[in-house]
This record gives structure tokens, sequence and C-alpha cells, in this order.
């Protein structure tokens, strides 16, 4: 009983994760149509590195200790490039289009980690990895009349993302959650203080809380798909990974009368299938191992 109490928990924290990244992708996209985008990335690394503080002071400056610099510097600059490339794709694309070829990131960790943890890639593997990027292309549609070449954001977006995760695999073992947020934070408003754009729009009372609400539903997603992982096995959850995708499609036609065409949804699907499939098997051979 106790543990389908975990299961319905897991799924329930993993839905609400989704939910809350969705609603932050809405707002970047409303944001970003009054603001420079560089200004809403300064905005969302700002409240985040708010809220990272707040967590020191609550958990203590020894959670800031490290035995991986390195591993914190690959994380940070991986993630802040996929936070970018990702806002920019969101400015320029649908909502669910972009989310969509993001997906594509686990499929792009199972070929990274081959190089850089030394796992093997079986046939399985290497199955549901060509299904996932066929997926992507027919969502792109790479040398037809219907590519966007601002497609390539959130493939670059999917790429960083894929790194930043095998990173995170690298540092679970010996950092502290706090420390992984921080120092990505820090590294977010750094380079946006970099890239501070020369026209920007001081915003008004009224929209400077969507601006600070950005790194609130980001941090909340990220709370909540930590207490998912560790509600539920990973291969229960993943399937919930993909709500984002009913939820964007959604907000995406309410809010900006978006309406996928029909190869966003077959992608979509072949994505979903090549992402489930790799997550079971990676659970089967983890049993096999025990």
């Amino acid at each position: 009983m106790n543990n389908g109490n975990n299961i319905v928990l897991g799924i329930l924290f993993m839905t609400f994760a989704m939910l809350c990244l969705s609603v932050n992708d809405v707002l970047v996209k409303g944001l970003s149509k009054a603001y420079p985008i560089w200004e809403v990335i300064f905005f969302r690394a700002l409240s985040g590195v708010i809220i990272s503080v707040v967590l020191i002071i609550i958990f203590g400056w020894k959670t800031l200790k490290t035995e991986k610099p390195f591993g914190h510097i690959t994380r940070a600059f991986s993630a802040v490039a996929c936070v970018v490339f990702y806002f920019f794709g969101l400015k320029y694309l649908m909502l669910s289009e972009n989310v969509a070829i993001v997906h594509s990131a686990p499929i792009l960790a199972t070929l990274l980690a081959v190089p850089f943890l030394g796992e093997k890639l079986g046939l399985h593997r290497m199955a549901a990895v060509a299904l996932g990027f066929l997926g992507v292309l027919v969502i792109v549609k790479p040398g037809s009349d219907l590519f966007k070449i601002e497609s390539l954001f959130p493939l670059a977006a999917a790429f960083f993302m894929a790194i930043s995760y095998l990173a995170t695999r690298f540092l679970m073992s010996t950092e502290s959650s706090v420390s992984i947020i921080f120092y990505y934070s820090l590294a977010l408003l750094i380079t946006s203080l970099v890239f501070f754009p020369n026209d920007f729009i001081m915003p008004s009372a009224f929209n400077l809380i969507p601006l600070m609400s950005l790194g609130i539903m980001g941090s909340l997603g990220h709370y909540f798909l930590s207490q998912a992982a560790k509600s539920a096995e990973v291969v229960v959850i993943t399937p919930f990974e993909y709500t984002s995708f009913i939820f964007l499609g959604v907000m995406g036609y309410f809010f900006y009368n978006e309406v996928p065409d029909a190869s966003v949804f077959a992608g979509m699907l072949l994505i979903v299938l090549s992402g489930i499939y790799i997550v079971y098997r990676e659970q089967q051979k983890n049993k096999n191992i025990v």
C-alpha cells in the first residue's frame, strides 16, 4: 500500500513539475515580446540567485563546499547555454514545437554517455536513438521549404541539456543540490550581465511580478522533479514528463493562438516512444546487474 502511495506521489510530483515549467515557458514567450530576450534571462537569473541564497541561509554555507569544481563549471555553463538557446526558441517558435525538440535531450545524452561515461550503446539503444532523431527530423524538416532556421535554437538547447544532465549525474554522488543550483544561477547571472542589452526597458511594477516569477516557477519545477525521483522509479514517472506537451499545447492555443501541425504531433510521438524505451532499457539493465 505504501509503495502504491509512493507511485501516485511520484506521478503527481512529476505532473506538477511539468505544469510549473510549462507556466515558466508561457511567461518567457509573453515577456520576450515586450522585453529584449537577454533582459528576460537576466531577471530569470536574478530571481534564481535570490532563491539560492535563501536556501544557503536555511541549509548553511557548508552546502557550497565542493569536491568537483570542474564538474560544477561544466554543469553550470552547459545549463546556461541550454537556457539561453531554449529562451530564444520560445521567442521564435511555437511552445509545443520548441519543447518537443528539446525533449530529444535524453536521446543525445545516451549518445554522449558513450565517450564521456564509457557506457555501451547496444542494439536496443541504437534503435531508440534512431527513432528519436527521426522524430526531430519530422518536426524540424531540414532541406524542405518548411524548414525554420530558428529550429536550431531548441536543438542546441537539447545538446547542452544532455551535457548538463551527464554533469549532474557526475556531481550528485558528492555535491549538494543547493550548490548545483547556486553555481548554475550565478553563472547564468554573470552571463546575462555580459550580454546585458543596451535597449534595456525598465519593467513596470506589474510586469516585474512575472519577470521575477520565472525563477520561482523554474525552482518549483526542479524541486518537484527531485521529489518525483525520490518517490517512485524513473521508469514509472518518465512517461508523465511528456504531460508538458499537453500543458503547452493547451496554453499555446489559449494564450497565443498556436495550433501545431501534423508533423509536430508525429515527431512528438516518435520522441516520446524513444525516450520511454531508453528509460525502460536502462531500468532492465540495472535490474540485471542487481
